[in-house]
Parts: structure tokens; sequence; C-alpha cells
């Protein structure tokens, strides 16, 4: 039950790449039913055009908020895992390696595996590739706040020390240490 999270976090990057399709393919239907010009119907085709085409790059990269639908919808497939294997982790309070899988998540969009439409080398991104950079940075700056975080759990248990660790094992049921500690 505590995983559950994690299930629905690695939903949503399947749910971006789908509202991605959706709205491609609703711009697409509507630029081909034609266009009102003064009140009268002008058919697609003839002087009447969409200003950019429902299905190219331009098109996304209108409004912010349609680069980040398309983004996060690119490699979904290991985009879910990425973040799943993150909330996990998190949920497990193992910070460490919820970092891990988020630095992993970092050099995947930093050679476009994930949040991109092609592979590229970081020093020559391709097209609208511009924009891995800034998700590179989202990937590190949560990698950054986990390490602290599991940096703050670590100097934690240190100072507890032996006592809690005692504590900790006849809570879990393991007496085999309890005794070595007790007050």
């Amino acid at each position: 039950p505590r995983h559950w999270p994690a299930f629905l976090v690695a939903l949503v990057p399947g749910f971006f790449n789908w509202a991605q399709q959706v709205a491609s393919d609703f711009a697409a239907a509507v630029c081909e039913q034609g266009f009102l010009v003064d009140g009268s119907l002008v058919e697609a085709g003839s002087n009447a055009a969409c200003a950019v085409s429902a299905r190219s790059n331009e098109a996304w990269t209108l409004r912010p908020t349609l680069v980040a639908v398309r983004t996060f919808g690119k490699g979904y497939i290991l985009t879910s895992i990425v973040w799943a294997a993150m909330v996990v982790y998190i949920a497990d309070s193992k910070f460490g390696m919820a970092a891990a899988w988020s630095i992993i998540g970092g050099v995947l969009s930093l050679f476009g595996l994930v949040h991109a439409e092609v592979v590229y080398f970081p020093w020559e991104p391709e097209g609208d590739a511009d924009f891995h950079w800034e998700v590179v940075g989202g990937y590190a700056l949560t990698a950054g706040f986990l390490i602290a975080i599991d940096l703050v759990q670590r100097f934690k248990q240190q100072q507890a020390g032996p006592q809690e660790d005692a504590k900790q094992d006849q809570d879990a049921g393991n007496p085999e240490n309890a005794d070595e500690v007790r007050v």
C-alpha cells in the first residue's frame, strides 16, 4: 500500500503523452475543417491555412504549457520507470537511492532518451532540444534535495547512537542485538 503513490506517479508521463496526441489530433482536425473569414466559411487548402502545422514542432513552442506537455510526454516509458523508482525509494526513506534515480533521469534526459523526440549528444541538441538543459537542471536539483535529506537522516541516526539502534531492532522483532544495550 505504501508504494501506491509510485504507481500513480508512473502514470503521469503516459498521461502527458496521451494529452499531446489528443491535442495534436484536435488541432489537425480543426485545421482540416476550414476557417471563418468575415463570417463565411473558407475551405482548408484555399487561401486560408493554419498559421502553424498542428503536427509540427513549431506548434508545441507557441505556449510554455505546450512545451511542458510535450516534454514530459516524450520518452514516457523510461520516464515512468525513473519517476516510479524515485517515489518507491522516497516511500522507503532511502533518499540516497532516490537521488541516484534522479541522477539517472538527468543523464537520460541529457542524451534525449527521455523528454525528447530524438537521441542526441548534449553538446549537439537536435531541433527543439534546447529545453533539455532545464530538464537536466530539474533532475539535478531534485537529486541535490534528496541527498541533503539523506545526509540529515544519516546525521540524526549517528546522533541517536546505539541506544536508538537497539530500540529499532527490538521494534523490528530482532532481539538479537537488542540485549547488547539496555538502559
